[in-house]
């Protein structure tokens, strides 16, 4: 069960979310109505780079104790830089509690995810793996189709294809 805090500060989030609709440049926000601790993302138009054209869906779980203990991220769809439903470590998940702060919320910190994705110059830490451009611009082109296919991914994005062309 979620400590107060953890439902004040998501509240807070939440509250600042919705001016947005969820939505933000290269991603967007879905919590799960009937667990305010998981929350869903899709990262997408990634202009300029192996990932462009694709849609990568994605989990974030959230600590009991958040924001005072740091989430752990997932990523669902194939997309050549992480494993799939596997965690991912960077500075900002569980395995790295000594470099985790409260001060990221969860846009930050899967803006820093985007960012971590993108690196060309990336260490391999758990979770990630290592493909070539040619691998990533393949599966970024049936990124979207893949998804679809997805059951969790139609019930938590019934209108992505809204959400995608109205960038």
């Amino acid at each position: 069960m979620a400590s107060k805090l953890c439902i004040k500060r998501l509240n807070k989030e939440i509250l600042m979310y919705q001016k947005e609709n969820f939505k933000f440049p290269n991603l967007i926000l879905r919590y799960r109505p009937d667990d305010i601790l998981v929350w869903y993302f899709i990262v997408y138009d990634l202009k300029d780079t192996p990932f462009e054209n694709g849609v990568y869906f994605g989990k974030c779980v959230l600590n009991e104790q958040y924001p005072l203990k740091p989430p752990n991220f997932f990523f669902i769809t194939p997309n050549g830089r992480f494993e799939i439903n596997k965690k991912i470590c960077t500075t900002f998940s569980s395995y790295h509690m000594e470099t985790y702060t409260s001060t990221w919320n969860i846009l930050t910190m899967l803006e820093g995810m985007i960012s971590f994705m993108t690196d060309t110059n990336h260490d391999n830490g758990i979770g990630s793996i290592t493909t070539s451009a040619i691998e990533k611009t393949q599966l970024a082109h049936i990124s979207l189709q893949w998804n679809k296919k997805n059951d969790l991914f139609n019930k938590i994005f019934p209108d992505i294809d809204e959400l995608i062309t109205n960038t």
